[in-house]
């Protein structure tokens, strides 16, 4: 099995807060004017719930449940603001900021051994991913997309003017997703030929990838939303988000995984521990060593750098940046990725 870790980093941190009738609203205004910002965009991160603002910057929510994924306030050339311990029945008052660097940037391509088409081709596969459903995805703005490759570091890095605008046909979503961060790191001397400008070869392979964002989802209804319905079904299976509910609610062997100690199958019992935090409504699990992961034909590798993780009742972990995945999981990107909630009534 593969060793390639790619950590992944999409950031959906979803507390449990349930409850019913949440009413949530507020006002987004210009700091220094106090003028209302309309159009400015209002949502929970990596969900499908969100709205605009009214022409008096104004928003609301009427929520049955308490959502506990950051809310996000966001507007072109102003900077985003991300409200994580939220409370309901209070009328919020949003102050954004002009974003001056955004404004006044000159995005140059500074010359390094990649041309901007493969420098784009890199971002796209690392960043939608390889599946199927990653192919399907389109970026509708890809002119916002400023790459740069460190040749001494051997980094791609990834910035953009504007939030992406990724429509995924496979599995019938629309998603916002504002890039925060993006950076993948290589090797030399491996098995990716690269021909660079200057018409020498050099060789490098992959070693991780890193990215974070905030996204927001919207339902198409496409003539094949039918089909789009099994294929996020079929995304879901075997999916880091499937996993963790497994772990969670103890039906790992129901679900039809099976965990390998090397080349060895052993019981799950033995290599990951879990225990109840019923304060937190959280699943503590700890995987004390690296184990082997088989779902289906599904191969995949997970090591926890920390001794305990939590898991919320949406089935999302945390910190998720130190827990680990390599193969099938590891390789899981924007194209795979489904919305908070998914598959829960």
């Amino acid at each position: 099995m593969s060793k390639v870790f790619g950590c992944t980093l999409l950031f959906f941190l979803l507390l449990a807060n349930v409850s019913f009738s949440q009413h949530l609203f507020g006002v987004v205004l210009d700091v220094n004017t106090k003028e209302p910002i309309a159009g400015a965009s209002v949502y929970f991160d990596n969900t499908t719930v969100g709205t605009i603002t009214s022409f008096q910057g104004e928003f609301s929510f009427d929520l049955e449940n308490k959502i506990g994924s950051p809310l996000v306030i966001s507007f072109v050339g102003y900077k985003t603001i991300t409200i994580t311990s939220l409370e309901y029945d209070k009328k919020y008052e949003v102050l954004l900021e002009e974003d001056i660097s955004a404004l006044d940037e000159v995005f140059i391509e500074y010359e390094d051994e990649w041309t901007r088409s493969y420098k784009l081709k890199q971002f796209k596969e690392q960043f939608l991913g390889f599946s199927k459903f990653s192919k399907a995805c389109k970026i509708l703005n890809e002119d916002d997309i400023v790459l740069r490759f460190n040749t001494t570091k051997m980094q791609l890095s990834a910035s953009t003017k504007r939030p992406l605008i990724i429509k995924n046909e496979a599995l019938d979503y629309e998603i916002t997703y504002d890039l925060k961060e993006f950076v993948v790191q290589y090797n030399a001397k491996g098995d990716i030929r690269v021909t660079v400008k200057n018409n020498k070869d050099n060789w490098y392979v992959l070693h991780s990838v890193y990215y974070s964002g905030t996204s927001f989802f919207k339902t198409e209804i496409s003539k094949k939303h039918k089909r789009a319905l099994k294929n996020r079904e079929k995304a879901y299976e075997g999916s880091v988000l499937h996993f963790m509910r497994s772990i969670s609610s103890g039906r790992l062997k129901e679900e039809r995984y099976k965990i390998f100690k090397g080349s060895s199958q052993v019981n799950p019992a033995y290599y990951i521990f879990t225990k109840k935090n019923d304060s937190l409504n959280t699943t503590e699990v700890t995987i004390p060593n690296e184990i082997n992961i088989l779902h289906k034909n599904k191969q995949s590798i997970i090591r926890s750098e920390v001794k305990t993780f939590a898991i919320d009742v949406y089935g999302n972990h945390s910190p998720i940046e130190q827990v680990l995945f390599g193969g099938f999981m590891g390789n899981q990107r924007v194209g795979d990725a489904l919305p908070l909630g998914y598959g829960l009534k």
